[in-house]
């Protein structure tokens, strides 16, 4: 297992969203494999936080370097997202489900994921890609077979493009 390097965060979010499914989220000891994801965007994207000249710590964050974690409340709930962007745009990958890796099944849901994975505001700006980083993302591998497509969830507007990302899960 290897970690993903830092220049694979480095382009469009919905291109390292797709990348990212199968990848492995590691937060201390506990791993699982991601499944489910949404990309955002800059000012151009309505349900981005980066919306309307924003200068807030999110905003800040969108614009920041790939390949940091993004951590902040929502709905009373931790969300984890990875800047990932070129240099001259903005951008972050919602992580919002994964399986466990061993006994155990799919964690739906981006704030169960958090509240499972033992991510809070603390783990806010980390790079996952470094090897000392208690939170990272792993590539073990694994490449799904067939990847689905779809709107993102719970925004008021959306852009007209597929942003949410999803590996098929058996029933």
């Amino acid at each position: 297992m290897e970690i993903v390097q830092r220049d694979f965060y480095n382009r469009p979010a919905d291109v390292v969203g797709v990348e990212l499914l199968g990848k492995i989220l590691r937060v201390h000891d506990r791993m699982c494999r991601i499944i489910e994801v949404e990309a955002y965007f800059g000012p151009c994207d309505p349900a981005s936080r980066a919306r309307r000249g924003s200068r807030g710590r999110i905003a800040r964050a969108l614009h920041g370097p790939p390949g940091l974690s993004l951590v902040y409340g929502m709905h009373r709930q931790w969300l984890l997202n990875i800047v990932a962007h070129p240099d001259w745009m903005a951008g972050a990958v919602l992580l919002r489900s994964c399986t466990l890796l061993g006994p155990g099944g799919v964690i739906k849901g981006p704030g169960r994921l958090t509240r499972y994975m033992g991510i809070d505001r603390s783990m806010d700006s980390l790079p996952v890609y470094d090897p000392g980083s208690p939170l990272q993302v792993l590539d073990d591998g694994y490449r799904p077979s067939s990847i689905l497509k779809g709107g993102r969830i719970g925004v008021r507007e959306d852009l007209e493009l597929p942003l949410r990302f999803y590996i098929k899960q058996p029933d």
